[in-house]
């Protein structure tokens, strides 16, 4: 049940690449936790965009040339070790910036920030109860 929500600077990706980008991402994140074969995982994958207007994004009090992004993952808790956190960062990041089509290189990701928040076993609620880890497995089968 990965969330993954994309803060990005409006109209800066089309729609095609916004599906690209998500069907992508999905892929890249089940993949780490062992289920993009579970067609029940892939349905219960979230990729959400919000946009906002370049006039409300500032880096030290200026306003910026390049597109600026902050990618937030929520996963249950104890699904991703520290390796598989830094595999979904650099598997990210490279998305981004091929959609972008710019150099993968330092000053380009920096201006991509992933946000890994891991939900406590019971904090997850969705058609009206709570899911524990252990629920999820028993669904994913």
């Amino acid at each position: 049940m990965p969330l993954i929500t994309v803060h990005l600077p409006e109209n800066t990706f089309t729609g095609r690449q916004k599906q690209e980008f998500a069907q992508n991402a999905t892929d890249i994140l089940l993949t780490l936790e062992g289920m993009v074969e579970n067609p029940k995982a892939q349905n219960l994958s979230w990729v959400q965009f919000l946009e906002f207007t370049t006039s409300d994004f500032f880096l030290a009090g200026h306003p910026v040339e390049k597109p600026h992004y902050r990618i937030e993952v929520k996963v249950f808790q104890g699904t991703m070790n520290a390796d598989k956190k830094q595999k979904l960062t650099e598997q990210l990041t490279h998305l981004i910036l091929q959609l972008e089509q710019t150099d993968n290189n330092l000053l380009n990701a920096a201006r991509i920030w992933i946000m890994i928040e891991e939900v406590p076993n019971g904090n997850w609620g969705g058609a009206g109860k709570i899911y524990r880890i252990e629920d999820l497995m028993h669904m994913m089968q």
